[in-house]
């Protein structure tokens, strides 16, 4: 190879690698650094760390997520019901985002869109859950629904999102979310660290959000 070649060749090797770290810092990020899914607060929707068995009695395969398995290595069918020991594979881990940081970029988010954020309680930690209230709005939980300004609101999946114990008590009444400020909620409601339960409030501030996952790599 010639040194013109070469110099072409590092020259355009040198261009890939600037244009995927752009990609990456402004438009896509999972592209270099990999987004991995790492609780099942979104599981089924989004899995995180988990191992798949089939049943032993109706020889179903399904998956437990690891924060949630058994030490004992048995888990129960959500088909039948039924204990099994069998294993389909090792530990596999959490799913892989590639995440649109242009989601946002010319439109705010809608109820029950998937978004990623940074944590209100840990700026350096990323979250994934599910947008339920909108600024403005007076968001409520009664029982398993959910009240947007004093209405009954349907999600797309039958999500159980009752407050639990040290949940906080006025959502029971009515949080008023203020301008640029969310609500969101995890799927696998019964564990997911979301707005029920942060220290910092039930708002999500606008600035924390990062964009909308495109996908599983």
């Amino acid at each position: 190879m010639s040194q013109s070649s070469l110099s072409a060749a590092c020259r355009f090797a040198v261009g890939v690698c600037l244009a995927a770290l752009v990609a990456h810092t402004w438009l896509v990020m999972g592209l270099i650094v990999p987004v991995t899914v790492a609780g099942s607060s979104m599981a089924p929707t989004l899995s995180g760390p988990h191992r798949v068995y089939r049943c032993d009695a109706c020889h179903d395969a399904f998956s437990i997520e690891l924060d949630q398995a058994s030490p004992e290595m048995v888990a129960i069918c959500p088909r039948c019901g039924k204990l099994s020991a069998e294993t389909v594979s090792g530990d596999l881990q959490g799913d892989r985002l590639l995440v649109d940081r242009t989601a946002f970029a010319f439109r705010a988010p809608r109820r029950w869109e998937v978004v990623v954020f940074r944590s209100p309680e840990d700026a350096g930690k990323l979250c994934v859950k599910r947008v339920v209230g909108l600024p403005g709005e007076t968001v409520a939980l009664d029982g398993s629904d959910v009240l947007i300004d004093g209405r009954r609101v349907a999600g797309p999946g039958n999500f159980d999102y009752e407050t639990r114990y040290g949940d906080n008590r006025e959502l029971r009444t009515g949080w008023r979310l203020g301008p640029g400020e969310y609500f969101v909620l995890g799927d696998n409601a019964e564990i997911s660290d979301d707005s029920r339960s942060w220290p910092t409030g039930p708002a999500l501030d606008v600035k924390l959000l990062i964009g909308k996952p495109l996908g599983v790599r």
